[in-house]
Order: structure tokens, then sequence, then C-alpha cells
């Protein structure tokens, strides 16, 4: 067996390397600071500032109910232009997060609209996160191993999103609230400290009223008593009760109080097709094992679905090389180490799958990342030490030298690098929205958007016009489909809207408002707008009439595409003539 901690002098002392942890996460965090409002930043102020009353029923505490609740169900969006024509009336995407919701509520109201102190405080939540998982660690496991789990932990690409957009806080406080209930639990059975066993379960209900990572921290947590500890399954269920009924309340709860998501290609839901929901949730959780294991970001999935696949295989790949990693290294960990990773690995798998069932993202890890990089950095050092101790080896070291770097250069390379640029490029997206919002043609009548496949366009410039004191009277949008687009005008009032190019793909908010496609026949009265889908295919409509009810050239409307990146008003053809609307990317790349 190996020795435990090294020397007191070595540069991996457990100070050292937590303050190197809070500083490498704190300086892949900078270029965060300057992101601006955005994307659902900007709907939550809507919301907040009471813009977006009487079109539906959201307040402080509700900011993550978007639609499907009382006041906001799919029809009544759709009619008032918050939602597209094609959203599903089965549409459901209501999540309970009164604590997350209460915290943005607060940085409006003592920011205004700052954005950097209201990163500031997400930044720290991120940075108690960190501490508190390094106090994990160095529970778990010997001092340089721990120091570097917690540093690979700080500078997680997993992190981006969290760190980087306000309305994504929810996972760090969930996390932090649901680790805070694992670390006093742990600190309880083992250390006999009694105000662990009111601690533990206080902050798991807090972290349930936080977001749904706190379902992850259940898990792990079930983990530790059944493979950690090793007692009969009656003591372990006993020491579990406490957590079990918490959890049992919240599902009931939630499912009875009509939280969750439903109705949305973005969001599976086993209830409509099981077989179906089965194939792509395990797609999902490998993807998502992947990023734990060689740090392959997850986000890339949700804005790259052709890539799915392969991230997936690579997940196959990873997931298989980490469990023959640590049965070739069995003789080189310590018992402190094997006893560790016998819960971890576990809880850890266990801790992610709940992250497979919504979008695909590192959002979702920052749970299962106490296990993935506890694991990753026991691999990393035994792997290294057994490749220079090769007499021992049966297999041949340049192996086993190999996955090491690979393991480096994904963690210690790839992670920190997504992190500054999905920074850089969040701050980008911010800055193109509000520019966009500023240049866009004034508009008094209906703002109607006839194509942009790029939701920070699409659904959240308008936001931004709104809260620049500039707001359209109504929003229409006519298509989210990523392609070249024919426009047809058939008459005074109408016109059609026919997406070219082959094969049709789904543009991402089509797949987010709607499971599958809009079939041919479908007609929707939207008051003033009758839509009519005329051609179809399972990708989304191919074809589409738009009837206004009344002249388009009366005034009443401001027709605009996406185009060199800004909105341009567009002059419709007269009847019988058409226009040809080229695809254009926008600020998020979509």
């Amino acid at each position: 067996m190996v020795e435990g901690p090294p020397r007191a002098g070595s540069r991996w002392t457990w100070p050292r390397s937590l303050v190197l942890a809070l500083g490498l996460g704190i300086l892949l965090s900078l270029p965060s600071l300057r992101v601006g409002l955005m994307l659902d930043d900007l709907m939550h102020r809507l919301v907040i500032t009471g813009t977006v009353n009487g079109h539906g029923d959201w307040g402080p505490l509700s900011l993550y109910e978007f639609v499907g609740g009382p006041g906001t169900q799919p029809e009544r969006l759709r009619e008032s232009g918050l939602l597209p024509w094609w959203a599903s009336d089965a549409l459901l995407v209501r999540f309970f997060r009164p604590i997350p919701s209460a915290l943005l509520s607060l940085d409006a109201w003592l920011f205004r609209d700052a954005a950097l102190p209201a990163h500031l405080h997400s930044l720290a939540w991120f940075v108690a996160l960190v501490v508190l998982v390094g106090w994990l660690h160095r529970r778990l496991l010997p001092a340089p191993v721990a120091g570097l789990a917690t540093v690979l932990y700080a500078i997680a690409g997993a992190h981006a999103l969290p760190v980087a957009w306000l309305a994504a806080r929810h996972p760090l406080v969930s996390a932090l609230l649901g680790l805070l209930a694992l670390a006093a639990h742990v600190r309880a059975r083992e250390d006999a400290w009694k105000p662990g066993w009111v601690l533990a379960p206080l902050a798991l209900t807090v972290a349930l009223l936080s977001g749904e990572a706190a379902v992850g921290a259940v898990l792990l947590l079930g983990a530790y008593e059944v493979f950690g500890r090793r007692d009969t399954w009656r003591r372990a269920l006993r020491y579990l009760a406490p957590y079990l009924a918490l959890s049992l309340a919240y599902v009931l709860f939630y499912v009875s109080q009509g939280y969750g998501a439903r109705g949305s290609g973005g969001y599976l839901n086993p209830a409509t097709a099981p077989l179906a929901f089965l194939g792509v949730f395990i797609q999902r959780a490998l993807i998502l094992l992947s990023e734990l294991v060689v740090a392959t970001p997850s986000d890339i999935a949700s804005s790259a679905p052709t890539l799915q696949p392969i991230i997936a295989g690579l997940g196959v790949f990873a997931t298989a090389g980490a469990w023959w990693m640590t049965r070739v290294l069995r003789p080189w960990l310590t018992p402190q180490e094997q006893a560790a990773l016998r819960w971890l690995i576990p809880g850890g798998v266990l801790a992610t799958l709940p992250g497979a069932v919504g979008i695909v993202g590192g959002r979702v890890l920052l749970v299962p990342l106490v296990a993935g990089s506890a694991l990753m950095s026991v691999l990393i050092l035994r792997g290294w030490q057994a490749a220079r101790e090769s007499e021992r080896l049966h297999i041949r070291p340049l192996l086993l030298r190999t996955a090491v770097v690979v393991l480096v250069l994904g963690h210690c390379g790839l992670g920190p690098l997504f992190r500054i640029g999905m920074g850089v490029g969040l701050g980008h997206v911010a800055d193109e929205q509000w520019r966009v919002a500023r240049e866009a043609p004034p508009c008094d009548g209906t703002l109607v958007l006839v194509a942009s496949s790029d939701p920070s366009v699409s659904q959240y410039v308008p936001a931004a016009m709104a809260l620049d004191g500039r707001p359209p009277r109504m929003f229409r949008l006519l298509s989210g489909a990523p392609h070249d687009h024919l426009l047809e005008r058939v008459s005074p009032e109408a016109i059609e809207l026919i997406v070219q190019g082959a094969p049709r793909e789904r543009g991402f908010w089509e797949v987010v408002n709607r499971e599958g496609s809009p079939p041919a026949g479908t007609t929707l009265n939207l008051g003033d707008l009758q839509v009519s889908v005329l051609e179809s295919s399972e990708s989304g409509f191919l074809r589409a009439r738009f009837d206004f009810g009344r002249a388009l050239e009366s005034g009443d409307f401001c027709f605009v595409t996406w185009s060199n990146n800004g909105l341009r008003r567009i002059t419709l053809p007269p009847p019988g003539q058409h226009l040809a609307l080229p695809h254009s990317r926008g600020p998020a790349g979509l």
C-alpha cells in the first residue's frame, strides 16, 4: 500500500491547496464579472419591475415558474406574444425555486440595473461552495489528493454558467446547501457531533427550496450510508429516514402543485414515450459522465444536437477508462482512498442521473462533481505514481501515463479554457442583446420578427427593448428555424412563410417550446393573428400562413428579420410576389 499524506513540507499541504483552488477559481471567474443582464435575467427584471403585469402571474418568489402555472397557461402566453405560436398546449416549464427567486429580487432592489454587484453575489456563493467542497475532500481523502481534488473542482468548466449567468445562480445555492447537509451528516455520524442531526435536515430543506440540485445531494448522502458505512439495511434506513421523509414530501408537493417540465423537447417526460425517453436519457447521462471524467463541456451538446451522439460515445469510453484505471490502480490506493471511493463513485453516478432529465449542461453537475473531482484526483496522482513503479504493473507504463495525461489535459486545460471562453462569450451575448435592442427600428404597433433561430434575439431582444423604455405594443415571432426562408405575399392581410433547405433542422427555441412538430392542418387563433400550418415535417413546419386580419401596410405592424447582426426592417412585397430571407446566426451562434 502507498503511504497517505506526504511530509508536512510538501507543496500539496492542505491550506496551500485550498488557497490555490480559491485563487484559480476566482481567476477563471473574472471574465464573468463583466457579463451584463441577459437572456432570462431580462425576463426576471420585467417581472420584478411589473412590466409584464397582465400577461402572466409571476412574482418575486416565482421567477422560475415560466409556463404552465396559474395565470401562465401556454394559450394565454401565446396570445400575448410571450411564447411563439408553435408552443405546445401541454407545455409546462415550472420550477419551485423560491429562495433563488428571492435572492435575484433582492439584487434588483439593492443594485437596480448594475450587474457587477449581482455577479459578486454569485461569486460569493461559488467561493463558499469551494470551501465546503474542500472540507469534504480533506475529510475523506489524504491531504495531497484532497488538495488536487478541490483544485479540480474549483477550475471545472461546469461552473461557467452558474457563475456567469445570474439566472443560473440557483445550482450554486442548492448545491452548497445540499452539500452542507451531507457534511453535517458525515460529521454527526463519524464524530458524534450532535448539532449535525439538526443542521443536516434543516440545510436539506432549504436546499430543496433552492433547486433541483438538492436531489443529487440526497442521493450522495444515501450512497454514503449504504456503500460507505456498511451497516445493516435497517440501520441505514434509520439514519436516512429524515432525508427520505423530506424528499418524499418535496416530490409530493412538487407533483401535486403542478411543478416540473413536459411538452418540451428540451426536458424529458417518461410518461409520453418510455422507450424514446430511455434512449435520450441514457445519451444525456453519458454526455454528463463524459464531462465528469474527461471534462468535455456538456453545454456544447445543448447548442449542437448533432454532436450529442459523438459526445455520448466519448462518455462510454471515458467511463470505461475510469473504471479500468480504478481497477489497475487498486494496489496503490490507501485504505482511506478506497473507503471514500467505495461510496463516492456510486453516489456520483446516481447524483448525475437527475440532471439527464433536463437540458444537458454543466450546471447540473455541481453536486456529482464533488465525487468526480475526488476520483480524478486519485487516478491522476496514483496513476502517475504507479507508472513510475512499473515493476509492479501488469500493463505498459506508457498506457497508464497516456491516460493520466488525458485526464490532466481535460481537467486542467479544456475545462478552464471553456470556463474563460464561456465568460467572454456570454459577455458578448449580453452586449449584443442591448446593442440590438437600442438599434432596433422603433415600433409603436406589433413588432413582427419574421425569422430568427437564435433565442437571444427572438425572445430576449424585445425584453431588452421593454427594459430600455421603448417596448413595442405587441411582439410576434413567426419562425425559429435555422434555415433560409421565402416570404410570399398571398393577400393584403396575409403572408406565407416557407422554410428552405434539407434536411429540416429544429431550432433551439423550437425544441424548448414543443416536443414534436405542429402537424399540417394545425390552425391557431391568437387574437390579432391566425396561423395555419400548410406543410410540416418531423422537425418543424415547412410552410405556414399568417393572416393578420387587416392590411399589413396599415401602420399597425413593423416587419423585421434578423440579418447582418441586427433587426432589419423589411418592405413586404405586393400580393403575388415573394421575398428571400437568408439565414443569419445570432449573437449566441445559433
